[in-house]
Parts: C-alpha cells; structure tokens; sequence
C-alpha cells in the first residue's frame, strides 16, 4: 500500500491549520476490506476470505503536553475531545468508537500524554467495506505510536474486536480487523476464525475487484445482525443435547443438522445452513482462484449470495438488483453481497480489460431498477496498516 506524499501532504496542511504548527507529526493509513466469499461465517469460527483495498483510512497525530485527546473528523466534519484524566465518557457514534479504543490501548501505557489528532478517508461510510474497523485500527495504531509501543497483529486484532464489541454494539468476529492488518497486495487472505491461522492467495492479475455500492443502509445490520447469532444459538443447543463436545457451527455436519430439524424452529435451521454451505464454498472458491476457474468462481458467487438472501436472509432489495444487474454486464466473472448486509455493496469479479465497461452497465440497469445512484469503484487489493512521519 502506498499512501502519495502529495495526499499526506494536504493531510498535514490541514492538521497544522487545525492545531498549528510545531512538533513532529506521525501519520497512519489502514485499508478497508472486501470479502470475496465467506459471508457471516467468521463469528461461528468458520473460514472466510477476504482482500484488503486500495481505499484507506488516514489519521494524523502529534503528542501533547497534557492529558488532553483532541480528534478532528474531516470526515464527519465533526470534533471531538476528552481528558485522559477521567473516566469513559458516554458518549455515542463514532466519537465513542475513538474515545473507547484509545483509553483500551493506553490502559497498557503507564505515562500517558494528550494526543491532537485529524482524520479523513476516502472509504466510504456504511458502503459494507470496514470502515468502522478500519477508522478504530488507525486510532489505536496512532495512540500506541506515538507512545513508543509497537502492536502485535494478531492480540491488536483481538482488541479491536473487542472494542466493536464494547463501544458500538454490535457482535462481530475478527474477519474485519485481520484483513486490515495482514493484508497483501495482490492478494486475499484465508483466514481460519478458530485457530486464526491464515495463508494468502494470489490472484489472476488479469482479474479485477470491482465493488459496487448500492447507496442504501437500511437501519437494520445490528440489531438483526445479534439475532441471527440467537437463532443459530438454539439450534446449537440442540445440537450439543447430542453430542456436548459440538463448540460452534463450524464443528456440525450437515447430517447432524438434518437430524435435529424436527427439534428446532425451521428458520434457525435455514440459518445454520447457511453458515455450513458457505464455509464449503470458501474453500472451492479458494481451488478456483488458484486455478482462474472463471466459471467456478462465478456459480460459487451465486450461491453464496443466494443462500444469503434466502437463507440467512441478510440482503434487501437493492442489493438484489445489483446482483441481477450485473449477470449480463460485459466482463462478468461473478457477483454478490459483501458485508453484513440490508444495504451496502457487492463484490465483482471482472475481467480487468472490462471493468469500466462492467461498471457502466450494472450502474445503468441499478439506476432503471431502482431510481437511485449506486456508486462503482474499480479497486486493487493493497497491503495493510502502515506508519509513517512527517
């Protein structure tokens, strides 16, 4: 990943026009992400693969003489500050994800200091793309920087998991914070969510990630994205009445599904089926991109997002059209829902000479399906966190 002097640059003109001049300036970035499949797979400890982006997080910081945090959003075009001297304030939204991980980083720190702090991105908010997990590592990345710690990768994903889980609510597993941190360009990350063991894959360079946005977020990823964990928790209770040794999801086959159906609401199991098919389809997915199997890829695409929408039903009506707009689209390799759902993005795998042509159509046949205005964005992967200064 490379961040152009010339961008940081005008992120340092802006810091020091909020701030002021003086002091040495540290600088962080962390891409986002998008998953190629392995959807709602990574909280039961299954297997998911995603591919950090060439669409970032940016973050500026300078020590203070104070107790003092002060963080400048240019992309909320809002601020915010707290004293280190006092407890977690209560806060909401994303002031409240900042505030939580720093005080998590420095509660390891013995003398803490203010920090001055300014952010921008040119990743999109709510587009399904991990820019909360991304925005919440470069905090924490920032803070322990700029007190001589250096962060191992796999406890910081931890902690940042945690912080989702502490500061916004919402019960995610760790896919999102290790694709930001271990990510490699030209390639996606295999990511086991038991063990966390992890390889990653080239991909056809003649292939191209193309994401589309549907401009929509409907108001309802966290609260249905915790009740799904529910309806598939019933049914694990019902699985482990069998055999008690069962952890998660990731440890049933699908003839043990089979036999507690009679036992469990109907939708828990259309749930955990879900989760079993897509863990299976990872790893054809996986086979196929090792071989640049165009059409495995593009059969394993629709089935994943087909399973999603009826199965674990975490897609809407957007996102749908999205998906039909483009199975004729020129360049077509496949296509489906990334993220957590009701609303956000779909990936698409697309023959790079194709790509804006691609763009172009599924953007035309969205806009006639739907009256609204989705958004293209034509991406490479990237590696992930770095640190710089100024």
């Amino acid at each position: 990943m490379t961040i152009s002097p010339e961008k940081l640059e005008l992120d340092a003109r802006e810091f020091r026009r909020i701030y002021g001049n003086g002091g040495k300036i540290s600088w962080v970035a962390a891409p986002g992400r998008v998953n190629l499949i392995g959807e709602h797979t990574d909280y039961h400890e299954g297997f998911v693969f995603p591919a950090a982006i060439d669409r970032h997080v940016r973050i500026l910081g300078r020590a203070r003489n104070d107790r003092k945090v002060r963080i400048f959003s240019a992309t909320f075009n809002g601020s915010y500050e707290f004293s280190l001297d006092t407890s977690m304030s209560d806060v909401k939204g994303w002031a409240r994800r900042a505030e939580g991980i720093i005080r998590t980083v420095l509660d390891a720190v013995d003398e803490k200091h203010g920090l001055d702090i300014w952010m921008d991105a040119d990743l999109s908010v709510g587009g399904g793309l991990s820019s909360s997990a991304a925005s919440m590592a470069v905090l924490g990345t920032l803070a322990a920087l700029l007190h001589g710690r250096t962060l191992e990768k796999i406890a910081f994903a931890k902690t940042l998991q945690a912080a989702e889980h502490s500061f916004a609510g919402l019960k995610c597993g760790i896919m999102d914070q290790l694709a930001i941190l271990l990510g490699k360009a030209g390639h996606a990350l295999l990511l086991d969510c038991r063990d966390l063991a992890t390889s990653h894959v080239k991909l056809p360079a003649e292939w191209a990630l193309v994401i589309m946005d549907t401009n929509v977020k409907h108001d309802l990823a966290s609260s249905e994205y915790n009740k799904r964990q529910i309806e598939c928790g019933t049914v694990l209770d019902a699985l482990r009445r069998r055999r008690p040794e069962i952890r998660s999801l990731r440890d049933v086959s699908f003839n043990e599904l089979e036999a507690v159906r009679d036992e469990c609401d109907p939708v828990g199991i259309k749930r955990c089926l879900h989760v079993l098919s897509e863990n299976e389809r990872v790893h054809k997915a996986v086979a196929a991109l090792e071989n640049a199997d165009a059409r495995s890829i593009g059969e394993l695409f629709a089935a994943s997002h087909k399973s999603l929408r009826d199965d674990y039903a975490v897609s809407c009506r957007e996102l749908d059209a999205m998906v039909e707009a483009a199975a004729d689209a020129p360049g077509i390799i496949g296509s489906r829902m990334t993220g957590g759902g009701f609303g956000g993005s779909t990936v698409n795998l697309v023959h790079k000479d194709q790509a804006h042509s691609f763009a172009e159509h599924v953007s035309e046949k969205y806009r006639k399906a739907t009256g609204i205005d989705g958004k293209a964005i034509i991406v490479t992967t990237s590696d992930g966190v770095v640190t710089g200064n100024l």
